[in-house]
C-alpha cells in the first residue's frame, strides 16, 4: 500500500556535540513520508540529510530545530 510523500521546509540549528558555542542556524527543502512534527524531528533520513548538507566530517552534532513547515502532500510512494 503507497504512503504519502510531504514536503517541508526545515529550520533547523547545527553545533559539535558538548560545545559551548552558539547553534549555527540553515533551512532545508525536502521530502518526508510523515507530516507528523516529532516524527519528521525523529526522522533518520532527514537527520542524515541535514548531516551532509552541513558538510561536517564530524559526525557528532547536536541538532535544534526552529521552525518546520509541513506545505501538503506531494503524492504517493509507489512501494
Amino acid at each position: 500500500m503507497p504512503s504519502p510523500i510531504y514536503r517541508v521546509i526545515v529550520e533547523y540549528g547545527y553545533r559539535k556535540k558538548g560545545s559551548p558555542r552558539h547553534y549555527k542556524y540553515k533551512i532545508i527543502d525536502t521530502f518526508v513520508l510523515t507530516n507528523n512534527i516529532e516524527a519528521i524531528k525523529k526522522d533518520e533520513t532527514l537527520l542524515n540529510r541535514m548531516t551532509r548538507e552541513v558538510g561536517s566530517k564530524n559526525k557528532e552534532l547536536e541538532f535544534t530545530f526552529k521552525n518546520i513547515y509541513v506545505e501538503g502532500q506531494y503524492g504517493e510512494t509507489v512501494y
